[in-house]
């Protein structure tokens, strides 16, 4: 396999630089050139390139993060759900296509244990071996350029790992970022949240009450280290426990993929409060943790300690950008067929309570059958 390669200074080199002051000095600057520009790591960005680049296109796969996989990273750790829903329903004889099928296929046979470490190892393997691609990690798009209105003649994106802020000059642009970064820098329509029921006769659609986004999710995984463990709780974990109405669901063997309805942020904007969503999950996780270890109502979590806590929050919802076709309820319900479909959901229509872990109502309900999404919904309309 084919590994990156960078210049590097001589060691026989003396590596002794002076400068003198300045009134102000600006970071490095450096021109990609390439075929096509993609923005996310995440599987969609992840396999698009890969797909491209075997098609003889040169791409530029940029992501904003140290680690390819989006929700799917050792840095958030939601298991690929594709069509098989895991074996749990009656999808079960469906099989992934494409190239994310062979990378989930990999993943059986070298990480059968769902490793998230060994998966962003074989995800950065399966792109980097690619002699058509360039990655571009740590790397935030943050601004576009326009020679019409409707088309993009350049993206920038800027590296603090390398102080470099990288100029991507090429003819072909896509989005795979999850908060749509680049399509909402180039002035496409979107929208957020759940329509008013009126607008499209969805009956499925929530009300105010029930809120009309979704909110953000941290997992945490604890370990059994054989001898007992102390825990003594930051002084911003949660400290009024019962603010939590499901807090009683939790015990002390509930970790990862079962913490799923540790969700907040659904009444808040989606990207410009992800940091404040982020605190207000931290303290939830470690006011649940603190209960566990010190109400003594969990005696059998004495010898546990926690092994890992999010850092980067799941999104659940964020910028839907409008297509030359908007799908619908009924689109869902009719199983409505589309001659241009290019894939398909993997998971049905969930709907999450806005207030997330602080609601009454159920963590979530399932509305529909997973979709099949036709190209026109992805192609965004200026």
């Amino acid at each position: 396999m084919p590994i990156p390669t960078f210049s590097l200074t001589d060691p026989d080199e003396r590596l002794i630089r002076a400068a003198g002051a300045d009134d102000s000095r600006g970071v490095n600057q450096q021109t990609v050139g390439s075929d096509l520009v993609i923005v996310g790591g995440g599987l969609a960005g992840c396999c698009a390139a890969i797909t491209a680049a075997r098609s003889g296109l040169r791409v530029a796969l940029v992501q904003d993060r140290p680690v390819l996989g989006g929700n799917a990273s050792s840095e958030v750790r939601i298991w690929i759900l594709g069509a098989t829903l895991h074996m749990r329903s009656n999808n079960r004889w469906a099989r992934e296509g494409g190239v994310c099928g062979e990378i989930m296929v990999e993943n059986i046979y070298r990480n059968p244990g769902g490793n998230p470490l060994i998966f962003d190892t074989l995800l950065l393997e399966w792109v980097v071996r690619e002699k058509n691609i360039q990655l571009f990690l740590n790397t935030a798009v943050d601004s576009v350029e326009k020679s019409a209105p409707d088309r993009i003649a350049a993206a920038s994106g800027f590296c603090a790992q390398n102080q470099t802020r990288y100029r991507f000059q090429v003819p072909q642009f896509m989005d795979a970022s999850g908060d749509g970064v680049l399509a909402f820098a180039a002035g496409a329509a979107f929208r957020q949240g759940a329509e008013a029921p009126d607008e499209f006769d969805e009956a499925f659609a929530p009300g105010r009450e029930f809120g009309h986004l979704l909110g953000q999710t941290f997992y945490f995984y604890s370990k059994d280290v054989g001898n007992p463990v102390p825990f003594i709780a930051p002084e911003f974990a949660l400290k009024d426990i019962d603010k939590i109405p499901r807090y009683k669901k939790v015990s002390a063997k509930t970790q990862g993929c079962h913490l799923w309805w540790f969700e907040y942020g659904g009444r808040h904007d989606p990207i410009h409060d992800t940091e404040a969503i982020k605190w207000e999950l931290w303290r939830v996780v470690y006011g649940i943790w603190d209960h566990i270890k010190n109400s003594g109502e969990h005696p059998d979590a004495e010898n546990l300690t926690l092994e890992w806590v999010g850092m980067t929050p799941g999104k659940r919802e964020s910028r839907r950008f409008e297509g030359d076709y908007m799908m619908r309820q009924q689109d869902l319900v009719e199983r409505r067929r589309f001659a241009d479909s290019i894939a398909h959901g993997g998971w049905s229509v969930d709907l999450h309570p806005a207030d997330g872990v602080y609601s009454e109502r159920a963590g979530s309900h399932h509305c529909t059958l997973p979709p099949p999404i036709p190209f026109r919904c992805v192609q965004p309309i200026r």
